[in-house]
């Protein structure tokens, strides 16, 4: 199996991302369950470090899943299916089995040029046109807050890579939970918001546009107006919370939020 050890690091990748996205599983709970630290774990995931077979399979118990059917899973995404439609297509699987359909689905998604008929995709996805960007454990507020400064990734979004070079530097994003609803129906508590952290200068405000900032000792995010040296924050709701002038003494960017992502109810 691990003569195939490339197209497997890619096929758990995927696979990995797709539990902790959908399952609400927090990566450092399972970083401390392993005793590794969740910064091993996020490039173990997605795939910036390859570990051993019997790492990728101790994290696979810790997701609740037999390690063979999680790479299952992997191949089933790769081909382009829906993953919520997966089932175990190799219930009696050998080793030898599993690296043969390894192969199969790693030289069909990425090199073959055919279409195949899919009921609900119509092509396969390549893995290389997206990038994972962390989601740290930190919070932003809208009203106001404090912005405790932590590196601790909770899990991962996986976003297409022309989508975030057309704002930057994808390495300089990051997604955070939005807390409070004076941002409303533009934000609301709990969104996550991805954020361009590179945009954390003054001259880097487009006017109207929604940005992460501190402001004396406080967080807040709020649309901004730079106005000559005049700066006024705007909240949606301005009934509730009318616009003012911000002391640029007292103030500092995060960076632009370029994303909101929420669940239907």
């Amino acid at each position: 199996m691990e003569n195939h050890k490339s197209d497997i690091m890619e096929i758990f990748s995927i696979a990995t991302m797709h539990i902790l996205s959908t399952k609400g599983i927090k990566q450092n709970a399972i970083a401390k369950k392993l005793n590794i630290g969740t910064t091993t774990l996020n490039n173990y995931i997605n795939g910036r470090r390859q570990g051993s077979e019997s790492t990728r399979r101790r994290i696979a118990d810790q997701l609740g899943w037999n390690y063979e059917k999680l790479l299952e899973l992997g191949q089933w995404i790769l081909r382009g299916n829906p993953p919520e439609k997966f089932y175990p297509p190799f219930v009696n699987s050998t080793k030898q089995d599993l690296s043969e359909s390894i192969s199969d689905a790693t030289s069909s998604s990425k090199f073959s040029g055919t279409k195949t008929k899919r009921p609900d995709y119509a092509t396969p996805q390549n893995t290389a046109n997206f990038i994972s960007v962390p989601k740290f454990a930190a919070q932003l507020p809208v009203d106001q807050g404090t912005f405790p400064d932590t590196d601790l990734v909770e899990s991962d979004m996986m976003f297409h890579k022309n989508f975030l070079m057309k704002y930057g530097n994808p390495d300089q994003m990051a997604l955070f939970e939005v807390i409070g609803n004076s941002m409303k129906p533009l934000l609301y508590n709990g969104d996550v918001v991805l954020v361009n952290l590179s945009k954390n200068n003054i001259t880097d405000i487009i006017d109207g546009k929604a940005y992460a900032f501190r402001e004396n000792r406080t967080v807040k995010v709020k649309r901004l107006s730079l106005q000559g040296t005049t700066l006024i924050v705007t909240s949606e709701n301005s009934i509730l919370y009318p616009p003012y002038i911000v002391d640029t003494g007292n103030f500092s960017m995060i960076g632009e939020v370029l994303w909101v992502g929420h669940e239907v109810n």
